[in-house]
């Protein structure tokens, strides 16, 4: 028996197909002829910020163990059935699969994955690595795909990692609205979370589970075990035909695509925390996008909350000049525009404090008392009465603010940002 891991990516667009789904429909043809499904097949988020992502920028991979002679056979279905399912009627289409004989994956193959999930890299570099490894690609069109398909080859999913368990419409229904009992999701988070996530959105109760695009899915339940996953699945209650069902291994929810960096440090199409102090108040213009400056010892940059991430743009106003705060969030370059962050979270660290001077009254008729001029202390008009520069009081104002992690709800969330609830989770 030998084992053979294939990667799978960019077979979806804006308009149709999921690449998890031809995933699923591989493995099941293969099982058909006896190929053995070996682990539970992943699903790698790549960098979130790549202007040539795909819709999800999600690849696949899967291990199995047949006979030799068999082999073969299994890259010509594989093959096939990305051939038949992906959008290759979409220009910016263009699928990658990578076949890896090995039951071993190489440090330099790793590292390569952690590349992609956190910087651009290109598909000369992945058909290097491919050819250095002994790794087998097939190229349609461009063949970008082929650089995320090696990456899910390549990540170990040894750290931290999730789980979704994902259940596909029938042909039929697909574009049609999406039918699921809205009590049974909510019914299923009361009794799964913290287990299960992102079930619902908390500002607007919208259900989180359901993709709002012309895919094959009807719903996908994420969990920090499979058992929770399967446990979820059972109460919820579809009102239309399931497909079939497939449970990935995944890195969605872990921050991996996060990087900590100065200012300076700061890489277009990267993710990065940056730590600094405010120096600019939050300014919200039209449409309801906020947006402020903080600056640290090798510069400034701006930051933005923008209107779908709701009431944390509540918190995002609250930040004054002074304060400490380290900030969580993606970077794209944009001609004419400075560089920005735009913000996944933000944790408070210091408050500076605000403090307003105090109306100074005169004791004898308690009347305000007026200034006699910078330093020559305030005077009473009534009584006469003179008060040294020193009698001003100044009080302490109340932030409505306090320090610790804020973070964007489910609707505005990306795939790889992990919820604090599940930050939550792991210090209980």
């Amino acid at each position: 028996m030998k084992t053979i891991i294939i990667g799978i990516d960019d077979t979806d667009s804006k308009y149709g197909m999921c690449t998890t789904y031809v995933g699923a429909i591989a493995i099941s043809k293969l099982e058909d002829v006896g190929a053995k499904l070996v682990e539970t097949p992943h699903l790698i988020r790549l960098n979130p910020n790549w202007i040539k992502k795909t819709r999800g920028n999600c690849s696949v991979s899967f291990k199995v163990r047949t006979e030799e002679y068999k082999i073969p056979r299994v890259k010509e279905i594989v093959l096939e059935t990305v051939e038949d399912l992906a959008e290759l009627q979409i220009e910016e289409t263009t699928p990658g699969v990578v076949f890896y004989q090995s039951d071993e994956i190489p440090d330099k193959l790793k590292s390569y994955s952690r590349k992609t999930v956190q910087e651009v890299v290109t598909i000369e570099q992945a058909e290097a690595l491919a050819k250095d490894i002994g790794a087998e690609f097939h190229k349609f069109r461009e063949g970008r795909g082929i650089i995320g398909a090696l990456a899910a080859i390549g990540h170990p999913l040894d750290k931290d990692y999730t789980y979704e368990i994902i259940a596909y419409r029938t042909e039929e229904n697909r574009g049609a609205p999406r039918k699921i009992d809205k009590k049974s999701v909510e019914k299923m988070n009361e009794k799964m979370l913290p287990k299960t996530f992102d079930n619902l959105d908390d500002e607007t109760g919208e259900v989180s589970i359901t993709p709002h695009t012309p895919c094959p899915i009807l719903y996908g339940i994420r969990s920090d075990s499979p058992e929770a996953a399967f446990e979820a699945q059972e109460i919820v209650r579809e009102e239309e035909p399931i497909e079939r069902t497939i449970l990935y291994k995944t890195n969605q929810a872990t921050d991996e695509h996060f990087q900590p960096s100065t200012v300076s440090g700061i890489e277009p199409y990267s993710s990065v925390i940056v730590e600094g102090t405010v120096s600019e108040e939050p300014e919200t213009i039209t449409g309801g996008h906020v947006f402020f400056s903080i600056k640290d010892e090798t510069g400034g940059v701006r930051c933005a909350a923008f209107e779908p991430t709701g009431k944390f743009r509540e918190v995002v106003r609250r930040v004054t000049p002074g304060d400490r705060v380290r900030v969580y969030g993606g970077v794209k370059k944009k001609s004419n525009f400075p560089t920005t962050i735009n913000l996944e979270k933000m944790e408070i660290l210091k408050l500076t404090p605000i403090k307003k001077r105090t109306n100074i009254t005169c004791k004898s008729c308690g009347k305000n008392v007026k200034s006699a001029g910078e330093g020559k202390g305030y005077y009473c008009e009534r009584c006469g009465v003179e008060l040294p520069d020193g009698a001003v009081e100044e009080i302490e104002l109340d932030r409505d603010l306090e320090t610790g992690v804020y973070e964007v709800p489910p609707r505005a969330r990306r795939h790889l940002t992990k919820p604090l609830i599940r930050d939550e989770k792991s210090e209980n």
